[in-house]
């Protein structure tokens, strides 16, 4: 009965923590890793001499001693391995006191000064999870024996099981007072420093014993897992090479290397890990959880959700089974079922950070969202069909989002970019705005639904002088536009979307003017091929229509011709990209990728003239990179840049293309972030061959 309960014991506490990825995105490294706190100390379960008994008790005295050290020492050891993680705090457990327990709680009712009823019914307690009971047995005790060994270091060690860290370290540390050298006190005081978050503090005690005890490999792990932890990689894989070296066959070392695999990016080796101990043990659980997690992060969300679901299935208390599941449902989209597996999680474990971090992230994402932003932007050009170009926008955006239904978002967004061109051939002020209502559901895990629906409001309809025209027109008022967009997953790496959308070209004042629509249709396709490395393709169609209005044609007579109609301009092209997320750092991220964009309009030289940039053959080819991280603080950046080159017309002369995004990051506050950014260009393709320069200013709110 004992040893069947420290098996059980043992498995609901073992709590193997990984990095998740956020927003369905897997995680390179390790950004939020907690330390996996195995192999609490062993307890030694010594008898001093001077134990007081109750007089004319001696032999059943003995005989509860020698049960307690035959049957709940080797079950201790069990339950207290490598693998097991701090324990729930108090007053969550459900297990009934043990036989022997309530013999122990007997003879101390009987006798208040039977130190061994009291400390053996105490170290029961701790065993079952009654942290408070345990505490008040422990301090019994001490009242007795006030410097009695045994009983300071359970008191410590409960201490701790309960999240009393403070306490606890205080209690280890007065022990080691008197015994410097004292393993028992040295291992206790370093695990509580790594679950208190200390683990610098934790290093130097773990590589001591570590150099003591150089044939004990549970010391080596221990310090590879603090070095794990401190993201010193290179050290953590050069200890559990000599663990390796020195015991081949030890499954916690090769989990352990495992798992440093993962975190440095090596998926492929680290699967090879999993698969061997699976070959050696085909329920090993936590290489099937090894498995889950490298299918969860190549983007294998249903492989990894269903080997997620029969290991919960098999083990309903196993808490890092639990976490990935919830985390694959929150991936999935199934927000329900993740908050109800997180909730399970935490009653069996209330104080696992991992919880605490899934359980904000799904509060956040269900919060109602404001982004706001107001710009700033001059552009000068001289290679459009209009002549030269002096345009500054001033641009205001305002966007509501929000989660109403289950496995969907919802958007509202308001849009005004009020512009003027003070010099050149568009002189004048227009105040184009959008409002626009976007959806996106989840339908199934392989099915997305986006679409939306909203009005372009261009003017109030007064006359307006355009280039080409002699005659003024009344220009555009009230259009509607939408889109819509399927995405369904093929297979696990290949994504197909199609989309169709109506937009308003709203560049210049003389496309606002005309009212000019974009009806687009695109075809593209999207390759993962792992979760570092992604390529996307599409293949578009275009046509572009002003609003009608009477065209003036002087056909050579001194009238001129009234044509009464609208203009068209149809073109079509393609867009290639490809990005490589090199590395995931806390203080800086990196991608590296390509974008290529190729694109032309029917017509030739006698196209229809829209006011805005219409060629017949336009090609542009960035080299891009994207950075960001945190700076100190509150204080972050966000740097992306594209650099290379375009051709406007073939046979034309090759030109450089740059694109500058640079922006500096405040969290004011955990639903407050402002951001402070800058653009420069001088390439467009949809104004031509000019340059220009933005500022703008955002804020992002989740009431």
């Amino acid at each position: 009965m004992l040893n069947n309960l420290a098996v059980d014991f043992s498995r609901r506490h073992q709590n193997r923590h990984f990095p998740f990825p956020q927003n369905g995105k897997p995680l390179e490294s390790p950004t939020t890793t907690r330390w996996q706190a195995e192999h609490w100390p062993v307890a030694r379960w010594r008898l001093p001499a001077s134990r007081r008994a109750e007089p004319g008790n001696g032999l059943t005295s003995l005989l509860v001693t020698v049960l307690a050290a035959a049957f709940l020492a080797p079950s201790f050891l069990h339950a207290e391995g490598r693998d097991s993680a701090p324990p729930p705090e108090a007053g969550k457990t459900s297990q009934e006191p043990s036989g022997l327990e309530k013999l122990y709680r007997e003879r101390a009712a009987r006798n208040p000064q039977d130190l061994v009823a009291l400390e053996g019914m105490a170290f029961l307690q701790t065993r079952r999870g009654d942290y408070t009971g345990a505490i008040a047995s422990y301090r019994r005790a001490l009242q007795l024996a006030p410097r009695d060994h045994d009983a300071r270091l359970g008191l410590a060690r409960t201490m701790a099981f309960s999240g009393q860290y403070d306490t606890a370290l205080e209690g280890f540390q007065e022990v080691l007072k008197e015994r410097p050298a004292d393993t028992d006190a040295l291992e206790g005081l370093a695990r509580v420093y790594v679950w208190s978050a200390q683990p610098s503090a934790a290093l130097p005690i773990f590589q001591g014993l570590a150099a003591r005890y150089p044939a004990n490999p549970e010391y080596a792990l221990d310090l590879a897992r603090v070095n794990m932890h401190l993201r010193r990689y290179p050290e953590a894989r050069r200890i559990l090479a000599s663990v390796l070296a020195a015991h081949p066959g030890d499954r916690d070392a090769q989990l352990q290397i495992a798992d440093l695999d993962l975190f440095e990016g090596r998926q492929a080796d680290a699967l090879l890990r999993f698969n061997h101990l699976l070959a050696e043990n085909p329920s090993d659980s936590e290489a099937l959880k090894g498995n889950a997690r490298i299918a969860y992060y190549r983007g294998d969300l249903k492989y990894a959700h269903d080997l997620a679901s029969k290991l919960v299935a098999d083990d309903p208390h196993d808490v890092s089974a639990l976490l990935l599941l919830a985390n694959l449902e929150r991936a999935l989209h199934n927000t329900g079922k993740a908050q109800a597996l997180l909730a399970r999680a935490e009653t069996l474990d209330p104080r696992n950070d991992e919880a605490r971090e899934l359980k904000s992230s799904l509060r956040n994402e269900s919060r109602i969202t404001l982004h706001t932003s107001t710009s700033f932007a001059r552009e000068i050009g001289s290679g459009n069909s209009s002549g030269a170009e002096d345009l500054r926008t001033f641009g205001y955006e305002t966007t509501w989002g929000f989660s109403a239904l289950p496995r969907s978002h919802f958007y509202l967004s308001l849009f005004c970019l009020p512009s003027s061109g003070p010099s050149g051939s568009i002189p004048g002020t227009v105040g184009p705005s959008q409002f626009l209502y976007r959806q996106t559901t989840y339908v199934t895990s392989q099915l997305t639904l986006r679409g939306g629906a909203g009005l372009a409001r261009f003017g109030p309809g007064e006359l307006a002088s355009i280039p080409t025209q002699t005659e003024p027109i009344r220009s555009a008022q009230t259009r509607p536009l939408g889109f819509i967009n399927l995405s369904y997953a093929l297979r696990k790496k290949w994504t197909a979307d199609l989309a169709a959308a109506r937009s308003a070209l709203a560049y210049t004042p003389t496309a606002v003017r005309l009212g000019v629509m974009e009806n687009r249709a695109s075809a593209g396709l999207h390759y993962r091929f792992n979760s570092r490395t992604e390529l996307s393709l599409e293949s578009f169609l275009m046509d572009s229509s002003t609003i009608q209005y009477s065209h003036v044609i002087m056909l050579g007579g001194p009238t001129p011709e009234l044509s009464y109609g609208a203009d068209h301009n149809r073109g079509g092209g393609a867009s290639l990209t490809f990005n490589r997320k090199v590395f995931r750092k806390p203080r800086m991220a990196l991608d590296l990728g390509y974008s290529g964009l190729a694109y032309g309009f029917e017509g030739g030289p006698g196209k229809p003239y829209l006011g805005f940039f219409n060629p017949g053959f336009y090609q542009r080819h960035y080299f891009t990179t994207h950075t960001s991280g945190k700076l100190h603080g509150p204080f972050g950046y966000d740097f992306s840049a594209g650099i290379g080159v375009q051709q406007v017309e073939r046979g034309a002369v090759v030109k450089h293309a740059l694109l500058l995004n640079p922006a500096l990051t405040l969290r004011v506050s955990p639903p407050l972030l402002l951001t402070l950014g800058y653009t420069h260009y001088d390439s467009s393709p949809s104004l031509g061959t000019l340059s220009g320069n933005a500022v703008r200013l955002s804020t992002d709110w989740r009431l």
